[in-house]
């Protein structure tokens, strides 16, 4: 079922491929997997490190904020006042490589760290000179309603903007601007875990297929 799973999204970046017949055949193979888990079926460890493989969302809410959207529950989107934060949210998910936005020169990395409360969102993309490589990482708070974490509530704290790791100019470290969040808060479902994929659903419909690194 995972290597079905994963032929599906892998069928899903062929050029020329039907989005939508795509899209229903990924969403098919992540049901069928998860219809395969039942109490007996072990559960892996969500503390680690992941990658975003294919996310997509089927929400019918206020447009604009992608597949985030199926995270974040509809108070906390009502927070989000403030232009920067609406742009920020709505352009994140592109950046991350999501399977609506089929974006391309982006790498991610989550980090989840349960026992500490803490998670990282890190979204490295090349963008045109002069700008060049460019890191957008989101930062959060994180607590487990159960003990293996099948469920979980992120309150996002702050994020920042900058170069990739490792790139320096003749000044040194080149800054990074980095600004708080009004915690938007959101619960993620963890239907399926074992030590290479993961899959989450948000309270508003989001799915999101993430690889161990």
């Amino acid at each position: 079922m995972k290597k079905e799973l994963l032929q599906a999204v892998a069928n899903s970046r062929r050029p020329g491929a039907d989005g939508v017949r795509a899209k229903r055949a990924v969403l098919d193979a992540t049901e069928a997997l998860e219809s395969g888990v039942d109490a007996s079926t072990p559960f892996g460890e969500v503390s680690g490190r992941w990658s975003l493989v294919y996310s997509t969302n089927d929400d019918r809410g206020p447009p604009g904020l992608g597949p985030l959207q199926g995270v974040i529950d509809t108070d906390a989107i009502q927070k989000l006042t403030s232009q920067l934060y609406q742009v920020f949210f709505t352009f994140l998910p592109a950046l991350a490589g999501s399977a609506e936005t089929g974006a391309k020169g982006v790498a991610n990395e989550q980090v989840v760290d349960i026992p500490n409360g803490r998670v990282v969102n890190n979204v490295d993309v090349d963008l045109p000179w002069p700008i060049g490589g460019a890191r957008v990482g989101v930062m959060g708070e994180v607590t487990a309603n159960d003990p293996e974490g099948r469920e979980v509530v992120v309150t996002f704290t702050s994020w920042e903007l900058g170069p990739k790791p490792g790139q320096r100019d003749r000044g040194g470290d080149p800054p990074r601007l980095q600004l708080p969040l009004p915690r938007p808060k959101g619960v993620l479902r963890n239907t399926f875990c074992d030590d290479t994929l993961r899959i989450s659903r948000g309270g508003r419909g989001g799915v999101f297929i993430t690889s161990r690194l």
